[in-house]
């Protein structure tokens, strides 16, 4: 389904048209693009789908960064370089305490397990990847992780 025209059916027994950016393997929730919106559809609100057009348009890399504006803002961290670099350390060793394993990028990515990357503030909203499944388990030791 990815980059097919569609035409999704809501509960709500309104549509929404526009080509399938991406559906969400867990959660099975839609992302529709269109020229000028992304709508993102929960799957609790879906009663059905419709491909209206076989052929697939290639994604832009500016309707990457669109979505990535609209949906997934940046996370305003406020916090000296000094700070940083402290909560950085400490972050380091809160994750080795849990045998995670750790590597630095650059001067304020820590990469945790390999494949999940946190940044300042170092908090459980300013870790990112692609695998949920692991970030959801480093987000939930950061949980007990104290910035203060």
């Amino acid at each position: 389904l990815i980059g097919k025209q569609v035409e999704v059916i809501l509960v709500n027994e309104t549509s929404v048209t526009g080509r399938v950016y991406t559906i969400d393997p867990e959660t099975r929730n839609f992302i529709l693009m269109d020229e000028t919106s992304t709508t993102f559809i929960p799957f609790s609100n879906i009663s059905k789908y419709t491909v209206l057009s076989d052929h697939m348009r290639a994604v832009k890399l500016q309707d990457l960064k669109n979505i990535d504006e609209k949906h997934f803002p940046s996370t305003i961290c406020n916090i000296s370089k000094e700070s940083s670099e402290k909560l950085k350390l400490k972050l380091i060793e809160h994750l080795k305490k849990h045998r995670v394993p750790v590597e630095l990028r650059g001067e304020t990515e820590v990469v945790v397990a390999g494949v999940v990357s946190c940044r300042p503030p170092y908090d459980r909203n300013s870790c990112y990847s692609t695998n949920d499944i692991v970030l959801g388990r480093i987000q939930n030791i950061l949980n007990t992780f104290d910035v203060s």
